[in-house]
């Protein structure tokens, strides 16, 4: 309820203001600036999936990110025809991908498919460098976070697929048979 001396918030802008507390959760955005992420949450768009259906697909041009507001996702490779499981994202985790097509243009190098039906928050590459056009002050700090990020993602999978390998793919890197690798 808002006081009589305080106007009653508008539906833009409590739409505003709850996306910008949702960008505050993630790391990303954790020390942004309000008005800052305000920008951010004015330029971001509402996106929803079926189960099933693909979000991003491996080969395709790169060009935003996306923060799951509600759903499960599956982020998968591609190799030989088949698809790899490399990691699920959960709303109840607070979850993003995608984050390094907010600094450049790449062909996606990974999948992701909803697994239930989904609905994401993205931030399109062309949002970030506008806003970073405008504040220019925090470009370095929101690319460290990026990058920063996506290596712990990376080492995330690279654990994963580490603990699911048979033991064949161990010896044949001469670990699991014990022999020494000759220094270079």
């Amino acid at each position: 309820m808002t006081s009589p001396n305080q106007p009653e918030q508008t539906g833009a802008q409590a739409h505003l203001d709850e996306t910008s507390n949702m960008l505050r959760r993630l790391p990303i955005f954790k020390d942004t600036p309000v008005d800052v992420l305000k920008l951010y949450a004015y330029l971001s768009q509402r996106e929803d999936f079926t189960a099933g259906e693909t979000i991003i697909a491996q080969g395709k041009r790169s060009d935003r990110m996306y923060l799951i507001i509600e759903g499960t996702v599956s982020i998968c490779k591609e190799r030989h025809g088949r698809h790899f499981f490399m990691q699920s994202l959960t709303d109840t985790e607070f979850n993003y991908f995608g984050e390094l097509a907010l600094l450049a243009e790449f062909n996606w190098f990974f999948s992701a498919r909803a697994i239930t039906d989904v609905k994401l928050l993205s931030i399109s590459r062309e949002a970030f460098i506008k806003i970073h056009e405008r504040f220019p002050e925090q470009y370095p700090l929101a690319v460290e976070r990026i990058v920063s990020l996506r290596v712990d993602r990376f080492i995330d999978q690279i654990d994963f697929l580490l603990d699911h390998l048979p033991d064949v793919a161990w010896k044949e890197c001469g670990i699991a048979s014990g022999k020494k690798t000759k220094e270079p």
